[in-house]
């Protein structure tokens, strides 16, 4: 099994395609690939939220966008309505979609997913129960554990701590593969599967 761990001091602080604010990048592939470009397949970010005001374009490629911190914000999505008013509460959208926020107070800080809608289907969970441990079986032909808050430890087929805002890419593993995940209570990890179409 391919594991590649990052943590914050691997991101890259990028400009948004707007030019409205900067985004640091987590993880784009394949490796090589660029925003710039168009050509990268699936792409991991998180950005501070200083001010409402249109989201970029990136026909073809289907997002999530999840807030982490801050008093929330409300999205205008092709006309319709929508709020992440909640800390990791969550929304999907085309990338293609007019998509436009604004806050509802204090600047937030957001993570997004972006993904190449011909090549890969994205599916996530958010992990946030933790008894002892959690066990899980891995599935698709990418994942990756995000640690959103606190810290856990994953173990089985490989070993690992995760810190708050770290994060480990899984590749080149059979399906099935058993993992446990475990932390305080207060701790929440995102899983995200990737799956080649």
């Amino acid at each position: 099994m391919k594991r590649v761990k990052k943590g914050p001091a691997d991101f890259r602080a990028m400009p948004w395609r707007n030019g409205l604010g900067v985004t640091r990048e987590m993880h784009i592939a394949p490796e090589g690939a660029s925003l710039g470009a168009g050509d990268f397949l699936w792409r991991l970010s998180s950005a501070d939220v200083a001010a409402g005001g249109p989201f970029s374009p990136f026909p073809g490629y289907d997002r999530v966008l999840f807030l982490l911190s801050g008093e929330g914000m409300d999205l205008s999505v092709n006309g319709s309505g929508a709020s992440l008013a909640e800390p990791y509460s969550s929304i999907a959208f085309r990338g293609e979609d007019d998509v436009h926020c604004s806050l509802r107070g204090s600047p937030a800080v957001d993570f997004n997913i972006i993904t190449r809608r011909d090549r890969l289907a994205c599916a996530y969970e958010l992990m946030d129960q933790f008894a002892g441990e959690t066990p899980i079986r891995l599935a698709g032909d990418i994942t990756v554990l995000l640690c959103l808050r606190g810290e856990v430890d994953v173990r089985g087929a490989l070993q690992e701590r995760l810190r708050a805002m770290e994060l480990v890419i899984l590749e080149d593993y059979e399906t099935g593969t058993a993992l446990s995940i475990g932390g305080p209570g207060a701790s929440k990890v995102l899983r995200i599967t990737l799956t080649e179409r």
